[in-house]
């Protein structure tokens, strides 16, 4: 796409609303969702995976416990 080209569209988008300014909302898909942990299941059947927000000391506990991971490990390649 080059600038003529992306002139042109925008041109064209906006005749066309000048045309017909009303803007007609689209129709709910009544989709429903139901969350169980970090997994969001739909009513069409599409599943998808959420990270569930950590509290600080679940932050906190993670980052100890890498860190006491990296010095076991540091402290078993001096061995």
């Amino acid at each position: 796409i080059d600038a003529e080209k992306l002139e042109d569209l925008y041109c064209e988008a906006h005749s066309k609303i000048r045309e017909d300014p009303d803007h007609e909302r689209a129709e709910k898909k009544g989709v429903t969702h139901t969350r169980e942990a970090e997994n969001v299941k739909c009513s069409d059947g599409t599943e998808h995976v959420r990270f569930v927000k950590l509290t600080l000391e679940q932050r906190r506990a993670k980052v100890s416990a890498k860190i006491a991971s990296a010095q076991a490990k540091l402290m078993e390649d001096d061995d």
